[in-house]
C-alpha cells in the first residue's frame, strides 16, 4: 500500500473529521445489502484492474474483490487522506494500491483500469467535466465506467443538505449530465434514477 500527497481540497477537511465511524454510521446492515446488490450491476469481473474512484472508507471493497477474484487489482483513491487510510488497512485491496489524489488529476497512465467505480463520489467532484475527461483517459478501450448512489438524484440533493460543507455537491440535471459525458468523449450512458438508486454506466469506445 502506499500514499501520495495532493493539493489541498476544502472537502478533504470535511471528510478527515468524519473518517472514523463513517461506516458504522452511514452503511449498517441494510445499507450493506444494497450495496452488495449495486455492486452486482457493476460488470467486474474475475482479473479486472479496478479504480475505486472516492473509494472513501472502502466500504466497497470486500464486494470488488469477491468479484474481480484475487487476480483482480482494485486500486482505491480518495481526496480524503484519513478516508484512505481506513481503507488501505482492508485486506481486501491486497493486492492493490491506496492512494490520496485528486479526481481532477488521476496519477495513472492512459488506459490503465479495465473498470472504474465512482460510488457516492461524483458529487464532490469540483470540476466534473475534467474528472470525466480523466476517467475517460486511464479507462481502456471496453472499459465501464459506473457511477452509482444507494439515492436518486433528488433524494442525495436532500440529503447533502443538511450539512453545509457539501450543500452544494449535487448530480447533475439529465441533460446536463449527458453534456458532461459527451464532452469528455463517452458515448451515452445508461442512466437509472429512481428513489434509492442512482447509476449512471457506460462503456469506453
Amino acid at each position: 500500500m502506499a500514499f501520495t500527497s495532493t493539493q489541498p481540497d476544502p472537502r478533504a477537511a470535511f471528510f478527515d473529521e468524519r473518517a472514523a465511524g463513517w461506516e458504522e454510521r452511514c452503511y449498517p446492515e441494510k445499507a450493506r445489502e444494497r450495496v452488495a446488490a449495486l455492486v452486482r450491476e457493476f460488470g467486474v469481473k474475475g482479473g479486472d484492474t479496478i479504480l475505486d474512484m472516492g473509494a472513501g472508507t472502502g466500504i466497497l471493497a470486500p464486494y470488488l474483490r469477491r468479484r474481480c477474484g484475487p487476480k483482480g487489482v482494485i486500486v482505491s483513491m480518495d481526496i480524503s487522506l484519513e478516508m484512505i487510510r481506513h481503507a488501505a488497512s482492508k485486506p481486501e485491496y491486497t493486492p492493490g494500491l491506496a492512494l490520496q489524489a485528486s479526481a481532477m488529476h488521476l496519477p495513472f497512465q492512459e488506459n490503465s483500469f479495465d473498470g472504474i467505480i465512482c460510488f457516492a463520489a461524483f458529487p464532490h467532484f469540483s470540476d466534473k467535466a475534467v474528472a470525466l475527461s480523466e476517467m475517460r483517459r486511464v479507462l481502456r478501450p471496453g472499459g465501464r465506467l459506473n457511477i452509482a448512489h444507494l439515492f436518486s438524484r433528488e433524494e442525495l440533493a436532500r440529503h447533502h443538505g443538511g450539512h453545509p460543507a457539501v450543500a452544494e455537491d449535487t448530480l447533475p440535471e439529465q441533460g446536463d449530465l449527458l453534456r458532461l459525458f459527451a464532452g469528455a468523449g463517452f458515448p451515452v450512458p445508461v442512466v437509472v434514477d429512481i428513489p434509492g438508486r442512482f447509476l449512471a454506466t457506460v462503456i469506453k469506445e
